[in-house]
């Protein structure tokens, strides 16, 4: 195993791993290492990419492997937890833990079986709880602009998408805000600061002192 802290980034709902670029060339010149995790978001059960992601984040090579997951991504994280044995922290852009409203708009109107499929169920129930801990940061967007409140016009303060009370929850160790859209959030250079901040190592006095 090395040192050197690494990063598995994991997209969200019908996303890609490329939608991650810019985290991505940030964090390396950041000296991260990031590995980029995709899946089937509506295809595949969701049990089954849950225990890929565990599989994929433990046979990396690092001691040390942060999560850093948007939206869905968040939720397919913590059904993984159980059964990852790496170490390091859990950081989710605009993740609806307590359940996604758009999701079960869609499912009221019958149009999750051919938008949603697999990824209603986790979309709709969201996590109710945390029973395998590590610190823990969520940064939800407040950009109104977003496809989910055509769907969803009651969806309240949030980034058009997510609302920020859906991004809330009491096992969360921080809760951040960004003006940004939910997609801006895998753009937006304050989101990537805070993001840089909360991942990068604490210095002990010892070697601030230097």
């Amino acid at each position: 195993m090395t040192d050197q802290a690494a990063i598995v980034m994991v997209h969200g709902l019908w996303m890609k791993r490329w939608t991650w670029s810019a985290y991505r060339w940030f964090f390396n010149s950041q000296g991260f290492r990031v590995y980029l995790f995709g899946y089937k978001t509506t295809k595949q059960p969701f049990e089954r990419s849950a225990m890929k992601l565990a599989a994929f984040v433990n046979s990396r090579p690092e001691s040390t492997v942060h999560l850093l997951v948007h939206s869905m991504g968040g939720l397919l994280a913590m059904q993984a937890m159980p059964n990852i044995i790496k170490t390091g922290k859990l950081l989710m852009l605009g993740s609806p833990v307590r359940g996604s409203q758009v999701a079960r708009k869609l499912h009221r109107l019958g149009w999750h079986r051919r938008l949603l499929k697999h990824a209603t169920s986790p979309l709709t129930t969201g996590v109710s709880q945390s029973q395998f801990k590590r610190p823990s940061l969520m940064i939800a967007g407040t950009s109104p602009v977003g496809l989910g409140r055509v769907i969803e016009r009651q969806l309240g303060h949030g980034d058009g998408t997510v609302s920020v009370e859906e991004t809330r929850a009491e096992w969360i160790d921080e809760h951040r805000e960004v003006h940004t859209s939910h997609f801006g959030l895998l753009m937006n250079r304050q989101a990537m600061q805070l993001a840089l901040d909360f991942l990068s190592p604490v210095m002990d006095s010892d070697e601030s002192a230097l």
